[in-house]
């Protein structure tokens, strides 16, 4: 592998040694930015909070440019600007005044490895506690209900709380999948939030989605990050939907049938959730069968029981 650390380039006037943030959230792009949740999170964030660019990944190892063209403008008679991908590290500071990482910019297409070391060598100059990955896919859901969030990590005991929601099998991998994995292996904890888009809206602006990503993050990391103007877009965005809808009794019967399956979905992700809450942990088996073993011992017979 080549050097991992020369991948990332910091900013002339920055001193790493002087930074210091415990969380990372990360919106890298992945299979497909469904309902352009990253872009909107990436906004929102940006637009409402203090940042600044702390220093950038290098492109040209890890960008198939003729796999996914960047846009190019030409002026009537010569080529007038070209938007460079960029992978960049933001430094923000949230409504509370406390700082945390932004690492945002097109999924890598080549040197997954190198560029998954270089991520962690990053998350260990900064002491980076836990990391964030802020994603969504298209999903059988319908737009006239609560988008669903759901999570991976990791390591398993960071979800323990909320029952898996999908089973075992393989699927083509992202790079975030890698990061999760290599990042776990390293020690490090992250978490991953998925946003269920509607599938039959993936290709637009969602808003709902990104509200739902921030408001799980903000309850998550304790983050104080803001969904303003987000719930006033995402109405109108339902409104121009259900225009449509009623317009197509096809479409109607479709959104129909989506929204019984998501309301038994979420009907039996309360009853699983529900029965893992109640189930003790390991950790607490383990105290409560140490203490049975201690209240065996403690239990001699008196001596005037002895033969």
């Amino acid at each position: 592998m080549l050097d991992p650390t020369a991948l990332f380039q910091w900013e002339p006037h920055i001193d790493q040694r002087t930074l210091r943030a415990d969380t990372l959230v990360v919106t890298l792009g992945s299979y497909v930015d469904a309902g352009h949740s990253q872009r909107l999170v990436d906004s929102q964030l940006m637009e409402h909070l203090p940042n600044r660019v702390l220093g950038r990944f290098d492109t040209d190892q890890v960008i198939d440019y003729a796999g996914r063209r960047p846009t190019i403008h030409f002026d009537r008679d010569h080529f007038a600007a070209y938007d460079k991908p960029e992978i960049t590290l933001h430094l923000l500071t949230d409504r509370d005044g406390r700082d945390f990482l932004l690492l945002n910019g097109p999924e890598p297409s080549l040197q997954w490895e190198r560029m998954a070391e270089g991520v962690r060598h990053v998350i260990d100059q900064l002491d980076v506690q836990r990391t964030y990955l802020v994603q969504s896919m298209p999903a059988p859901a319908p737009h006239t209900r609560p988008v669903a969030v759901t999570r991976f990590a990791s390591d398993p005991e960071l979800v323990a709380d909320e029952a898996p929601v999908l089973g075992t099998f393989q699927l083509s991998a992202s790079f975030p999948g890698l990061l999760t994995l290599r990042l776990g292996e390293a020690g490090h904890d992250v978490l991953g939030l998925v946003a269920h888009v509607p599938h039959y809206i993936a290709d637009n602006d969602y808003p709902d989605a990104a509200a739902a990503l921030l408001t799980t993050l903000r309850e998550i990391a304790t983050l104080a990050v803001p969904v303003d103007g987000l719930d006033l877009a995402a109405g109108i965005m339902r409104a121009q939907i259900d225009t449509q809808v009623s317009e197509s009794e096809e479409l109607g019967e479709m959104v129909g049938a989506l929204e019984r399956g998501y309301d038994h979905f979420v009907s039996e992700r309360q009853v699983r959730n529900a029965e893992n809450a109640s189930l003790p942990s390991a950790d607490e088996i383990g105290e409560q069968f140490e203490q049975f073993l201690a209240d065996l011992g403690t239990d001699e017979p008196d001596a005037d029981q002895l033969p």
